[in-house]
């Protein structure tokens, strides 16, 4: 069928075998070239009739064999002992809780550190050198965040703010009043011969003295959770840990910098004075922030949940480092960026997605946790220490001596303030929790040896510092508060009735107030309540529903004492002979099929979030969702039983019209705002 004048075609069982000579031909020309190559190359080159390709630098690469079972550890090493490191510690950590009696008698953080002081013997006998040091930017970057993401996110932000001004005073002026004072003391012991310490000068005293000032967040939360101080004593050892790292960051950099300099001058101090103030304003403003940067950006993840949980994350770990790349407080920004993405973010995101974030986040600081108390066990055991009984029997007495006079000097200063003072037994509580951690073990491990030709003196102190507030103080404080009986935490939820109340007494102060001309916290609450409904909430959060008040919250609690009378029969369907007598015949219409589905939702919401209540604060457990669960099955069942009451009322109505209008308008739920 070919063309006329041209080559016949070929028949068709041979058109494959034609279509395949281009591919031989390609194929011969590169065993050619092969060969050519392997002729070229010195003998022995080529074992596989190929040749082994030539390198860049010109040399043949060393020919390997197919092996049958390989072993790579160091491509591996890194990710395998971090996993290790990690299944280790929550092995640990299993391991504590099986013995129910022993987390009531020492804190976790004990337990932890002993097993991190038994790894470190082993391998530093096995190896005859000093095991793995935590590395300060590990602890820094990447074990600290996920614990103070989840304090601060689930931090009651109502007692805060109440006690914001005792925290305040206390995280600033305290931590200034320990480390001056430490450090002038540590100064006068070592002007004295017979102890062999005039070489450490009065800026290292003083550079000692502000990072064993430093309250760890991490210690303070292992031990106080599990005592269950009440929550005002509680946010007040915990809101200074938190704030004072600025504090302690400031004073270490400043002190550390006059330490390498040869000359002072006076804009040094007057810098270092300005850099005190940046560093922790810096860190709030950048994570109040990013904060609002979250809350936007999940406004618009309605229709992809599954990215929801990891926008907190994101941007609560962007704050944090963000703040240290302009060395400012990366605890402050991540505190603050939990604490404003708990109040908008938490609206936005669905209930499955809020539930993701809260497992995953206590997940991460719990591991955080453990790692850390294990690797300062093991960072214990070594050769990096330098033993002298004066300089670490005065630095633990000084520790002791002035956190107490500390809390208890600027207490009488702040009762003045204080509409409910401070007892003598928050003071003491206050002044023991003053619990040393690893916040000043990584920063005594930063110090550039050739500046402190004493560093592994002042290793050896913090230490023992260390040890003893975390087991000495963290295993008797329980006694002490049961002994003294400090009030505890009241782990029962507050009563819808108490929240009205509450609400109710909230408005009365924010009135006396207003009328006195006194601008207390409550004024400016009212204020900032009145500013967040109107610009905040609208720009960040997906529905503008404004919070409801006590008028709407009564009616939301009525329309529930309704539906339940209804169901339990309380009610009856058969209209009274006042409700007869004022009926009128045709001013009543029935709902729509839209109406009573824009009911349903109004029920739906509101019913769930009269239930809804913010669980007791703690890190180790998470609150059975009892409530969540109660709540869907109320919800179930009042659908169920409308649906049910709706197809009797259309039943009925086919026999006596009347009745049913009459019926309709008697069970006419009001109408509420939301």
């Amino acid at each position: 069928m070919g063309g006329r004048g041209g080559p016949p075609r070929p028949a068709a069982p041979l058109r494959p075998v034609l279509a395949l000579v281009p591919v031989l031909a390609v194929l011969a020309a590169g065993a050619a070239e092969a060969r050519a190559t392997s002729e070229s190359q010195p003998p022995g080159a080529s074992a596989m009739g190929t040749g082994t390709p030539p390198s860049p630098s010109g040399t043949a690469f060393e020919e390997t064999r197919l092996h049958v079972f390989t072993l790579d550890y160091p491509h591996v090493q890194i990710p395998f002992e971090i996993t290790l490191w990690i299944l280790l510690a929550s092995l640990a950590k299993i391991g504590f809780h099986l013995y129910h009696k022993l987390p009531s008698i020492v804190p976790e953080s004990c337990l932890l550190i002993l097993v991190g002081l038994l790894l470190g013997g082993i391998i530093f006998g096995a190896e005859e050198k000093s095991p793995p040091v935590m590395n300060s930017d590990v602890f820094f970057l990447y074990l600290l965040p996920p614990i103070v993401l989840d304090a601060g996110y689930f931090m009651p932000t109502r007692l805060f703010f109440e006690n914001f001004g005792t925290i305040f005073w206390y995280a600033v002026v305290g931590t200034l009043w320990n480390a001056i004072g430490i450090g002038i003391s540590l100064y006068g012991i070592c002007q004295i011969s017979a102890f062999g310490l005039t070489d450490i000068t009065l800026l290292q005293n003083l550079l000692f003295g502000s990072l064993i000032s430093a309250v760890d967040p991490v210690a303070v939360l292992a031990v106080f959770e599990n005592i269950h101080v009440n929550e005002q004593l509680y946010i007040l050892v915990f809101g200074e840990s938190l704030l004072n790292d600025a504090i302690t960051v400031v004073l270490y950099n400043l002190f550390k910098s006059f330490c390498q300099m040869r000359t002072i001058k006076v804009i040094d101090i007057f810098a270092g004075i300005a850099n005190f103030f940046i560093v922790g304003i810096g860190g709030v403003l950048i994570g109040i922030l990013l904060g609002f940067v979250a809350a936007f950006t999940t406004r618009f993840t309605h229709k992809i949940r599954v990215i929801e949980p990891l926008f907190v994350f994101l941007y609560s770990y962007l704050s944090y480092i963000t703040a240290e790349m302009f060395h400012l407080s990366g605890i402050m920004a991540i505190t603050a960026c939990a604490m404003t993405m708990n109040k908008y973010v938490e609206e936005n995101v669905s209930q499955k997605s809020y539930t993701t974030i809260k497992y995953f986040m206590k997940m991460l600081s719990s591991v955080s946790e453990t790692l850390i108390f294990i690797f300062m066990g093991v960072s214990t055991v070594g050769k990096n220490h330098e033993w002298n009984w004066a300089f670490v029997s005065f630095t633990l007495l000084f520790c002791l001596i002035w956190r107490a006079l500390g809390v208890f000097v600027l207490t009488q200063i702040i009762n003045v303030f204080r509409t409910i003072p401070l007892t003598f037994k928050d003071q003491f509580i206050i002044a023991y929790g003053g619990l040393r951690g690893a916040i000043c073990f990584s920063l005594v491990f930063l110090l550039p040896p050739a500046v402190f030709p004493r560093k592994k003196l002042f290793i050896t102190a913090v230490i023992v510092v260390i040890f003893f507030t975390v087991f000495i103080q963290g295993i008797t404080i329980r006694p002490l508060v049961e002994f003294l009986d400090v009030k505890r935490s009241n782990k029962k939820q507050p009563a819808v009735s108490e929240e009205i109340y509450n609400r109710f007494f909230d408005h009365v102060k924010t009135g006396i107030e207003d009328v006195c001309g006194h601008w207390g916290h409550n004024f400016w609450r009212d204020k900032f309540k009145k500013f967040d409904n109107k610009y905040l909430r609208r720009l960040l959060i997906r529905e503008n529903q404004p919070k409801s008040s006590i008028v709407s919250l009564y009616k939301k609690l009525e329309i529930k004492h309704a539906i339940e009378m209804a169901e339990s029969g309380m009610i009856s369907k058969v209209p009274s002979s006042v409700s007869l007598s004022e009926y009128h015949e045709g001013k009543i219409k029935p709902l729509s099929p839209t109406e009573m589905e824009n009911m349903r939702e109004i029920l739906t919401k509101n019913l769930y979030q009269i239930r809804h209540r913010t669980m007791s604060y703690n890190r180790h457990s998470l609150a059975a969702d009892a409530n969540e669960k109660q709540a869907k099955e109320i919800l179930i069942r009042r659908r169920h039983s409308l649906r049910e009451s709706l197809r009797k009322t259309n039943s009925l109505s086919r026999e006596r019209p009347w009745v049913t209008a009459v019926t309709l308008s008697w069970m006419q739920l009001p109408q509420c705002s939301i």
